[in-house]
């Protein structure tokens, strides 16, 4: 039986301990892989790390699971996509990458069931030369779209994409534009104040802010954030009765989809009230038939700020004001994860915790508490 020094076996452990390659080693000495792996057991080799000790098995599995993250950074990064983004957009960012990154890896990181993608993936048509233009009018529109801050209309962007050298028509740069659910601000604030008699942009609530019971009146509005070079939108529902943020909801776009999902979860949390009535400005996630028809399927009211006139919605404004000056100012969010946690951090401090001075310096929950306590006792009496 062939006999090996302490020396020997101290040597070959210590090169093992640097992650050196197995066969190289099994080479080098002359020794067999059932040896090398019997004085790992024996001898319990472990790395100093931190002032802690690990063994190389669980240096190997940290190892591959530091490449597992980078992996995954490097995809979501490269993507340009996000979990709350369209099926479609997300079957169309994944594509981009197939070969480049696992395909399964790519739709768990955006939360698509692989056999979604691939049955877009295997159905799709070939792209036309036509579908690709259209593409490319559709990132130049945005492009001037953003850079007029959102108020040039189809006609002046159609003289924006001549002068830069693309011809295209009137209709088509509308049709675009509908497709990425843009129009011109402007347009939208001429069509308020040349109908100032429209019976229903009509402000009910009339600044009464201060509602006598719970699901009265709820008021909303939109605000813009970023992360990193990324803009996203959070859209708040508020119960004036208690000032309570009753639902909220972060996307990558503005819309009239953020909107009516944010309305949804605050109209299941509170249990479907009815005789409600609903504050917001006049921008057109809220105008829109598609918003207008679910509040009237849920037979609730509609209320709007007179055009142009933020003191009409000044609780939500109020809101946005604190939150931006308390928590979002004083932090630099590098990725949406960041600006997700920061977001649901604070408003659960602002429903929890902080005091309120329109609410006896209670918070909304306390308010809301005092309220039902008190029916409660009231009913019992009679």
């Amino acid at each position: 039986m062939k006999r090996y020094t302490p020396e020997l076996i101290n040597k070959v452990l210590s090169e093992y301990q640097e992650v050196k390659s197995v066969k190289t080693i099994m080479q080098k000495y002359g020794i067999s892989k059932s040896t090398l792996f019997y004085w790992i057991k024996k001898y319990k080799v472990i790395i100093q790390y931190d002032c802690k000790e690990i063994t190389i098995t669980d240096y190997k599995k940290l190892i591959k699971e530091l490449e597992r993250a980078k992996l995954i950074f490097e995809i979501y990064e490269n993507l340009h996509c996000f979990k709350d983004a369209s099926t479609y957009e997300k079957e169309i960012a994944i594509s981009k990458f197939i070969g480049v990154y696992p395909t399964k890896l790519m739709c768990k990181i955006l939360n698509l069931p692989h056999g979604t993608f691939y049955n877009y993936h295997f159905r799709k048509k070939t792209v036309t030369q036509y579908q690709i233009r259209d593409e490319q009018i559709k990132a130049k529109i945005m492009e001037i779209y953003l850079q007029s801050e959102k108020r040039f209309g189809a006609n002046k962007i159609v003289v924006k994409l001549k002068s830069i050298g693309i011809n295209t028509t009137l209709t088509k740069v509308k049709k675009l534009m509908k497709e990425l659910n843009i129009e011109s601000t402007q347009k939208l604030k001429k069509t308020e104040l040349t109908n100032p008699n429209n019976n229903y942009y009509v402000n009910k609530l009339q600044r009464l802010f201060n509602q006598d019971e719970p699901n009265k009146y709820w008021a909303s509005d939109v605000t813009e954030l970023k992360a990193g070079l990324n803009k996203f939108y959070l859209c708040v529902i508020i119960d004036l009765f208690s000032r309570k943020i009753i639902a909220y909801r972060i996307s990558c776009h503005n819309n009239t989809k953020l909107t009516i999902n944010t309305f949804k979860d605050a109209f299941e949390n509170r249990g479907r009230p009815n005789e409600l009535s609903f504050h917001s400005d006049q921008v057109s996630n809220y105008t829109s038939n598609d918003f207008r028809d679910l509040l009237r399927v849920l037979k609730v009211n509609q209320s709007f700020s007179h055009a142009g006139n933020p003191y009409d919605n000044a609780c939500v404004e109020s809101f946005f004001s604190s939150f931006k000056r308390e928590e979002y100012n004083s932090h630099y969010y590098e990725f949406f994860e960041d600006l997700e946690k920061s977001v649901d951090s604070y408003m659960k401090y602002y429903n929890e915790y902080r005091p309120h001075n329109t609410l006896n310096n209670m918070t909304p929950n306390e308010f809301e508490d005092k309220y039902y306590e008190k029916k409660s006792t009231k009913k019992a009496i009679e």
